[in-house]
């Protein structure tokens, strides 16, 4: 079995954000967010991303995935591969603009439903923290009560989950590591006894794939590796060796990471990474 990267923006989007597998989706929130009792979500309806005035940062669409539940709770999932920069001030743009999406003109602000931004990112965000998941909530600093529960943040830093497979014991550890690990894996897990682990190890499935959706996997890889963000970082990086040599290192490293995918032929890579072919031949 060969399982793609669940980590890919349009592999992410077919398994989390499919009208066909909802029950995934369902499991990914009521796991991660650690919901219980009358807060676990038992059914969502998701929104079309492409039509909210939110700022177009990304070439394709602007979020991953926004979903509302039974109560009205609304969910902003989204994975960030790459470290771009000012993320999370990124994100709490995306939750204070959707908040404030729900209140039509003249509307009551009793309306209003809380909304909670999940960000799943394959970078270490927040160096000093040792927890992979981090809650970020309104508190009161002298009783650290939540009296405001209108937005809320919860941020995955994948690098940091170091589990096994054996180690696996919630549902939340499972997801992890499905996110994580699976593209390396040739089975599932036998750790993966939930129904909805199962199926979205089928829909990660290579085998099950159209041409043209492996196609569309590939095109989000590079989009997200040529992200403007992406480019910006590796510039700076360049410490002081100027805008040019920012540039190769950057077309060295989108190469090397081209070369993995055995869909992409010597020539594509040079195309898009816009080096000659001999020097991707040398990379490889």
């Amino acid at each position: 079995m060969i399982f793609l990267n669940p980590c890919n923006d349009f592999a992410f989007k077919k398994i989390f954000g499919s009208e066909d597998h909802k029950s995934i989706t369902i499991s990914f929130l009521n796991s991660i967010l650690e919901l219980t009792g009358d807060k676990i979500i038992v059914s969502i309806d998701f929104l079309n991303t492409e039509q909210l005035p939110l700022a177009k940062e990304k070439k394709d669409n602007i979020l991953d995935i926004i979903c509302t539940d039974q109560a009205g709770t609304k969910y902003i999932v989204e994975m960030q591969v790459r470290e771009v920069k000012e993320f999370g001030k990124r994100m709490f743009f995306y939750g204070a603009k959707t908040h404030s999406m729900q209140l039509d003109k003249g509307r009551p602000y009793l309306e209003l439903m809380p909304v909670v931004v999940l960000s799943l990112v394959g970078f270490i965000m927040f160096p000093k923290k040792i927890k992979y998941k981090s809650v970020h909530k309104t508190l009161d600093i002298a009783t650290y009560e939540n009296d405001l529960q209108e937005l809320s943040f919860v941020f995955v830093e994948l690098p940091k989950f170091l589990k096994k497979e054996q180690e696996l014991v919630t549902t939340e550890d499972k997801w992890f590591y499905f996110m994580k690990e699976i593209k390396k894996q040739d089975r599932i897990p036998v750790a993966f006894d939930e129904e909805e682990l199962l199926e979205a190890c089928g829909v990660a499935e290579r085998m099950t794939w159209s041409e043209q959706a492996l196609n569309a996997y590939d095109d989000a890889f590079v989009r997200e590796t040529d992200d403007q963000g992406a480019i910006e970082l590796a510039e700076e990086r360049g410490e002081k060796r100027g805008e040019e040599r920012g540039r190769k290192e950057f077309q060295i490293m989108l190469a090397k990471q081209l070369l993995q995918s055995s869909t992409l032929t010597i020539v594509e890579i040079a195309r898009l990474s816009r080096l000659s072919e001999e020097e991707v031949l040398l990379l490889k």
